[in-house]
């Protein structure tokens, strides 16, 4: 006769890998979703306040309040989203066909020659460093980099164009989980919390701190990041400009990077403003866009974000760095909420096993 305790032992372990195995194949199904369905919890989280509010107002009907949300995500991005990316993708086009017409050697030789003194200055400074650097160089370097660059943008931006109908269904799909996430939102909070091993106190903090960075991030830097892209954009065309979406976009994206923000456009702009003679013009264009960044940064932000996360400037550079690398331009959102649940966590352990361990 089998013993009961050596059974009992067995048909934990036979549950427990059974139940390991379904965790695996449910993850490796669901596993193309993930980052819809991230960027759905983010959604909720922010949009969570405002629907309680409708519900109110629609008396009580959940299925109301969750659907006039969709329709304000549908209204509010999604189709912004489309008119950038057809933009884009117009604008990008037609900056790779300007670079292959214009940027030739006998061009740029022209170019140089007019500017004959900034060169000598520049090239005697590189000589006072050590760099031994030809004006052949020179023009082969600036011809390559500009049109691989060229040729990267308008790959990159074309293979978006094409994949409009895959973004369609993934933003469809993420309306689908926005809308019974809001509804059904708390008895799935309970459900995951139950399933948790750490105790309420705990996953509440966790929670907390998600919710902060969330705001922090999407509210905080993301408000500023679109307002600096689009009075970038607006600026741009102000100055004349070509490709003012194009670059307002790589504005938009960088002003989410600590210490580099949208001086990676403006900085080269109006270096080349100088550089070609246009003394006033330039200085107005870097003078102008100074003040739009310092806005951004020490008025808007602090403004947006307010004491919710208190986290080093350093670790969200490396963490929004990482992120990119990591998960492509979702990375921005990813990477901080990565670092503050990794720091969350290192609290957690200090106010609760750090002293207990050592």
């Amino acid at each position: 006769m089998i013993d009961e305790k050596r059974l009992s032992t067995y048909r934990i372990i036979v549950f427990f890998l059974v139940f390991a195995l379904s965790i695996g194949l449910f993850t490796w199904m669901v596993w193309p979703f993930v980052s819809t369905m991230i960027l759905a919890l983010i959604l909720v989280g922010i949009c969570r306040p405002v629907y309680l509010k409708l519900t109110e107002v629609c008396d009580g009907r959940t299925w109301l309040s969750s659907a006039l949300i969709c329709l304000a995500i549908l209204l509010g991005i999604f189709i912004p989203l489309i008119f950038l990316i057809s933009s884009l993708s117009v604008e990008v086009t037609d900056f790779y066909a300007y670079l292959r017409k214009e940027l030739t050697m006998d061009n740029l030789s022209q170019f140089l020659a007019a500017h004959s003194a900034t060169v000598d200055r520049f090239t005697h400074f590189l000589d006072r460093l050590g760099i031994s650097y030809s004006l052949a160089d020179l023009q082969q370097h600036v011809i390559r980099l500009s049109k691989s660059a060229g040729l990267w943008a308008y790959t990159w931006t074309r293979m978006l164009a094409g994949q409009a109908m895959t973004f369609t269904l993934n933003f469809i799909l993420l309306l689908v989980f926005v809308y019974f996430m809001l509804i059904d939102g708390p008895r799935v909070k309970e459900y995951l919390m139950a399933l948790s091993p750490l105790p309420r106190d705990q996953e509440e903090v966790l929670l907390k701190k998600f919710n902060d960075m969330t705001m922090a991030m999407i509210v905080g830097n993301g408000v500023a990041a679109i307002l600096q892209g689009l009075l970038g954009g607006i600026g741009l065309v102000l100055f004349g400009i070509r490709s003012p979406v194009l670059w307002g976009t790589v504005m938009a994206i960088f002003a989410f990077i600590p210490f580099i923000g949208i001086s990676v456009v403006f900085i080269p702009i109006g270096a080349y403003m100088l550089l070609v003679g246009e003394t006033s013009r330039g200085i107005a264009f870097l003078v102008s866009f100074q003040i739009l960044s310092m806005i951004s940064e020490y008025l808007i932000k602090p403004k947006l974000v307010g004491n919710r996360v208190k986290i080093h400037v350093l670790l969200i550079f490396i963490s929004i760095f990482g992120g990119l690398t990591t998960f492509g331009l979702l990375g921005i959102l990813f990477g901080p909420l990565i670092t503050i649940g990794f720091l969350s966590l290192v609290e957690i352990y200090h106010q609760n096993y750090g002293k207990h361990l050592l």
